[in-house]
């Protein structure tokens, strides 16, 4: 997941911001890919990602457009669900904006943390 730091100076409480974004869907990535699930990230118009389970590989794939939908396919790859993160939103706590109802056991102490930085 890419944070900016350089090129420019940025307001630090954007890098705060994009740190505690990074965080959570960091924390997210590990509990669906721990429940068994791969996953692969839908980069809006630029395509779908392959499908992995290998962390380093979702996360390097975040965060290069405004939103991103991590797909979430069953140990078959048969399609499970989505999570879809929204970057830049408050302080980067509501960076899970929506997922499909069925990941709520995997994402609850996600969710959790995500509270507790409010």
């Amino acid at each position: 997941m890419t944070i900016i730091t350089t090129a420019y100076a940025v307001d630090p409480s954007v890098t705060r911001r994009q740190r505690i974004e990074q965080r959570i869907a960091s924390r997210a990535v590990s509990a669906l890919l721990n429940a068994g699930y791969i996953l692969a990230v839908s980069m809006g118009d630029e395509g779908k990602q392959p499908k992995t389970r290998k962390k380093t590989e979702i996360m390097r794939d975040l965060g290069e457009c405004d939103e991103d939908r991590v797909m979430v396919y069953n140990p078959d790859k048969t399609p499970n669900g989505w999570v879809h993160l929204v970057y830049g939103n408050d302080n980067g706590e509501t960076v899970i904006c929506d997922y499909t109802t069925n990941l709520e056991p995997q994402l609850a102490a996600v969710n959790a943390y995500a509270e507790t930085l409010v």
